[in-house]
């Protein structure tokens, strides 16, 4: 009789009845002992067939879907916005924003006043997705060489699109102490000593500075300029500014100042140097007899002092009296500077 094959498997061999070995390689060994593990190949190759049916479906479940570029919503909005642009509806075109945009920007009139509004305007590219996109218009505008370029950006909110960014925030004013006001289009006004930040349509807008002192202006663009929104760069490569300004003082100002304080300052020396047109520095040091030389100092310096214009002329007096050796004196003028009725600057002493 033979050993149970449990025995047998685990022994790794059989015997025959009288002890002998069997062949390990014989048929019968092979089918009684090879049986099982034969059926458990089977099974384990089952589970691994299985296994990758399995892992194929899951895999195939995590596939990505299609990606949303869709910004056919974002190019409608920007198409009606530059739409109603041109047609100088400014209050329907702000509607379909949510920019926090001045009523008084957006007023159809103050709009409408401008030196031109955008025309022909076509969008040139889109990207994104139906959740928000920008968006690229080209357009015209009167004055400009060639197409004038925006990237409009939009937001999808529940079931709305609008355009959410401009890109045309600026700041009007001069934003240091100065006279006047800036106005926009001859309706709003802006102090022009102030940076008032703002968001304008695209456009191009007539802008005033008005000082009533009559003595600044507006370096190089002048007192009246046109502020573009954007700013556009033309064919030659200049750049069509905003809404910058810088106040400078008008042409005749310093020099009417220095011929004010040379009349002073020759009375002074006829007063012998201890007159009321004399600086009191000069007054305190001099003696009849003494000599001068005057010798200017950089300026005069020119502020906006609690709303006036203030002039300051400084000099070296050197005083010559009977001494080998002048004594030094620092000496100055200092007045308001205004324009009279007939237009001459003045200089009153202070």
């Amino acid at each position: 009789a033979t050993f149970p094959s449990s025995i047998e498997e685990d022994a790794g061999m059989t015997h025959d009845a009288h002890g002998r070995d069997l062949d390990r390689g014989s048929g019968e060994a092979r089918t009684t002992v090879a049986g099982r593990p034969r059926d458990a190949r089977r099974r384990r190759a089952a589970a691994r067939l299985t296994g990758g049916l399995a892992v194929s479906v899951v895999l195939a479940g995590c596939a990505p879907g299609a990606v949303d570029t869709d910004t056919t919503e974002s190019v409608t909005v920007v198409e009606d916005f530059f739409a109603s642009l041109e047609a100088g509806r400014a209050s329907d075109a702000a509607a379909l924003t949510t920019i926090d945009l001045d009523e008084d920007l957006v007023d159809d009139d103050f709009y409408r006043a401008s030196v031109a509004r955008p025309t022909d305007a076509r969008v040139v590219a889109s990207s994104g997705s139906s959740a928000g996109a920008s968006v690229t218009v080209e357009f015209t505008l009167d004055g400009v060489d060639g197409p004038v370029s925006l990237e409009v950006r939009t937001t999808r909110d529940g079931d709305r699109t609008t355009i959410s960014d401009l890109g045309t925030a600026d700041t009007i004013g001069a934003g240091q102490p100065v006279s006047g006001t800036l106005t926009v289009n001859g309706q709003v006004e802006y102090p022009a000593a102030e940076l008032t930040p703002v968001t304008l349509l695209p456009g191009a807008y007539a802008v005033e500075y008005t000082d009533p002192t009559g003595l600044l202006e507006g370096l190089r663009r002048g007192s009246s300029f046109t502020a573009y929104v954007p700013d556009v760069v033309r064919e030659d490569g200049g750049v069509a500014e905003g809404f910058a300004f810088t106040p400078t003082l008008r042409p005749d100002v310093e020099p009417g100042v220095e011929e004010a304080v040379e009349g002073l300052r020759a009375a002074c020396e006829d007063e012998g140097l201890t007159g009321p047109s004399c600086p009191s520095e000069l007054v305190e040091n001099a003696r009849e007899t003494s000599r001068t030389e005057w010798f200017a100092e950089p300026g005069p310096e020119i502020r906006y002092v609690d709303g006036a214009y203030q002039a300051t002329a400084e000099y070296t007096v050197l005083l010559w009296d009977d001494g080998d050796l002048p004594a030094e004196v620092r000496a100055s003028y200092t007045g308001t500077v205004s324009r009279d009725a007939a237009g001459k600057v003045t200089f009153t002493r202070t």
